[in-house]
């Protein structure tokens, strides 16, 4: 029989006190990334959530994270008659459902139910407006992502770089489109 080291066993302790957080992290753990995304529209807050509100399930008009878009679920809401929206996207279907549609108060919120990358626990955006001034809202753009398992922690400042990423651009593209009424050059480019 083999003996072990005291090279071996310290080798084999260090490994131990290493890997046994990370492993229970693996296991137990989730991390939580929020990502908030300002920007000022040149419109008023009616006509913008014309666009991002009254329209949310025709998305795929303005953005270029969107393929295409449409309506499903049940009427939840006053001025709306669906409760979610059917997207396609270059990574397939996803689903999401409306959580809080305010169009008063000019925000909603939802989850995604299906389309999530494998690492995400969950997924969920707050899209709101705000008056500035006569002629100009300032829309804010919030994305929160709960991460699974140790690879989902290892790759959650990757992960949390492209959600803000893509948060600019749904807001520069919204901007575009309301203040224009045509969509954004990058959406165009995408179609090409």
């Amino acid at each position: 029989m083999k003996t072990i080291s005291k090279t071996q066993k310290i080798m084999l302790l260090a490994t131990l006190i290493i890997a046994t957080p990370l492993i229970i992290l693996a296991v137990l753990g989730t991390k939580h990334i929020h990502v908030e995304k300002d920007l000022l529209i040149n419109k008023t807050s009616d006509e913008v959530w014309y666009v991002m509100g009254n329209h949310y399930a025709q998305v795929h008009l303005w953005s270029s994270n969107f393929i295409d878009s449409k309506p499903g679920g049940e009427k939840k809401f006053d001025g709306l008659e669906y409760s979610e929206r059917i997207t396609t996207t270059d990574r397939g279907e996803t689903i999401q459902v409306l959580d809080k549609f305010d169009s008063a108060n000019h925000t909603l919120s939802y989850h995604i139910t299906k389309g999530m990358p494998g690492i995400a626990k969950r997924a969920s955006g707050v899209w709101s407006l705000k008056t500035q001034a006569a002629n100009a809202t300032m829309v804010t753009i919030a994305f929160d992502m709960e991460v699974k398992n140790f690879i989902g922690y290892l790759l959650s400042p990757i992960i949390k770089t492209k959600i803000a990423q893509s948060a600019q651009e749904i807001a520069e593209e919204l901007k575009y489109y309301s203040e224009n009424s045509k969509p954004h050059p990058r959406k165009l480019g995408k179609e090409l």
